[in-house]
């Protein structure tokens, strides 16, 4: 392995200038290295000594870890946001289905609501309508044989010798049903 080999210094021309300038300076002798030779018990001891090295940079507190995988972790970061966003949509859906029942059921009761103020104003202008009284009626002619009013082929009741005819207060079709145009205010 070379990079415990010290005869080998890669070092560039500007950086061993930039030493002895240094060392001049300070007036230090230059340094000499020794000449270490290569031997198997050197190289097994500088082997050893980078095997510890690199497995006390791995097991360092605050050392980061290339190998670890963070999947996992944003997996389970992930987790109660998926559960958040799921509650929300479940919650909103329901919430959607109550305001549609709401929608539906106020429609519902407005219809009723509008058939009962048609009634009611139905009632209310037969009730507004002037009765006709008996001198207010008009008088039916006599039979002829033209099929005129009060002749044997019409609906009206033939008139007795000149006598008003009243007509009737309320249509037959009311009777049918009386309780059809009742008005109940139980709100």
């Amino acid at each position: 392995m070379s990079w415990h080999d010290a005869t080998v210094i890669d070092e560039s021309a500007e950086d061993s200038a930039l030493r002895k300038e240094i060392q001049n300076m300070l007036g230090l002798a230059p340094a000499k290295h020794p000449q270490i030779t290569s031997t198997p018990d050197t190289v097994a001891l500088a082997q050893s000594l980078h095997r510890e090295a690199m497995r006390r940079r791995r097991t360092a507190p605050g050392a980061t870890h290339k190998n670890k995988n963070y999947f996992f972790v944003l997996a389970a970061a992930t987790i109660p946001v998926l559960f958040i966003v799921t509650a929300l949509g479940t919650w909103g859906v329901k919430q959607k289905r109550r305001a549609d029942a709401l929608a539906a059921k106020t429609l519902e009761l407005e219809t009723r609501q509008n058939r009962l103020d048609a009634a009611r104003e139905g009632v209310r202008n037969r009730e507004n309508q002037p009765i006709l009284q008996a001198s207010d009626s008009v008088p039916v002619e006599s039979p002829d044989a033209t099929g005129t009013p009060g002749s044997p082929g019409s609906d009206r009741p033939p008139a007795r010798n000149g006598e008003l005819v009243k007509p009737d207060e309320r249509p037959s079709r009311l009777n049918s049903r009386p309780d059809q145009y009742r008005v109940n205010d139980n709100r």
